[in-house]
C-alpha cells in the first residue's frame, strides 16, 4: 500500500537508558532498535492472530458450507447471505492490508529517546478492499459492524450467486442480522497496543 493511503503513527519512546554513554555508543543505538521492532513485530503478529482466530473471518473463508458460528443470522452463513460467489475469496485481501502494516523509521536521540513512526491501515481503507458483491458503493466488512438488511428475505439453498442461499423479493420471515465487532476493533486493539512502544526500558 502506498505511503499516502496508510496511516501514520508517531510514537515517542520514553525512558530508554542504558548505563553506558549514549553519545559514543552504537551499541545502544542498535540494541534499542532491535527491541523497538522486535516489539512491533509482536504487536502485528497478536493482530493478524486476532483477525484470523475471529468468528466472521473463519465462517466467510469456509465458504458455502460453513456453520453460523459468529452467530450473525441464526439462519444460514455469512458467506451465503452476503452472496459472494461459491468462487471467490473474500478474506485474503483483508490479511494483505493487514500485514502491510510497517516501521517507518526509528529516531533515537541523544538524550536517550527514541521517535517511531508505524504505517498501518485504517479501517476505512480496509473497508475499500470489501466491496458487497451485491450493493456497489457499500462494504461488506463495514455492513458486519453496522448491520445488513435481508435476513427475512434469505433462503438457504442450493440456488443463487453463492451456491447456497437466494434473496427473494417478499418478507418470508421475522429476524434481524446482529451486528458485531470486527475490523474497526482489531484496529483499536492494534493501536492501544502499540502505545506499549512508549514504555520500553532498556
Amino acid at each position: 500500500m502506498t505511503k499516502d493511503k496508510m496511516r501514520i503513527l508517531n510514537q515517542p519512546v520514553k525512558n530508554i537508558r542504558k548505563e553506558i554513554d549514549f553519545r559514543n555508543s552504537l551499541e545502544y543505538v542498535k540494541e534499542v532498535k532491535t527491541i523497538i521492532i522486535k516489539e512491533f513485530l509482536d504487536i502485528k503478529e497478536e493482530m493478524l492472530d486476532e483477525f484470523n482466530r475471529h468468528d466472521v473471518t473463519k465462517e466467510i473463508e469456509e465458504g458455502v458450507d460453513a456453520t453460523n458460528m459468529s452467530k450473525t443470522l441464526g439462519y444460514g452463513n455469512l458467506f451465503t447471505f452476503i452472496g459472494f460467489d461459491s468462487s471467490s475469496k473474500p478474506i485474503p485481501p483483508i490479511r494483505e492490508i493487514l500485514n502491510s502494516a510497517r516501521i517507518g523509521y526509528i529516531k533515537i536521540s541523544r538524550d536517550g529517546t527514541s521517535d517511531t513512526s508505524i504505517y498501518y491501515p485504517t479501517a476505512d481503507e480496509i473497508f475499500l478492499v470489501t466491496p458487497s458483491p451485491w450493493a456497489e458503493g457499500r462494504s461488506w466488512a463495514k455492513g458486519i459492524e453496522e448491520g445488513m438488511s435481508g435476513l427475512g428475505r434469505y433462503i438457504q439453498t442450493e440456488g443463487g450467486r453463492s451456491g447456497g442461499g437466494l434473496q427473494v423479493d417478499n418478507q418470508i420471515r421475522g429476524g434481524g442480522f446482529r451486528n458485531t465487532p470486527y475490523i474497526s476493533s482489531i484496529i483499536r486493539n492494534f493501536e492501544k497496543k502499540i502505545k506499549r512502544l512508549n514504555k520500553i526500558v532498556v
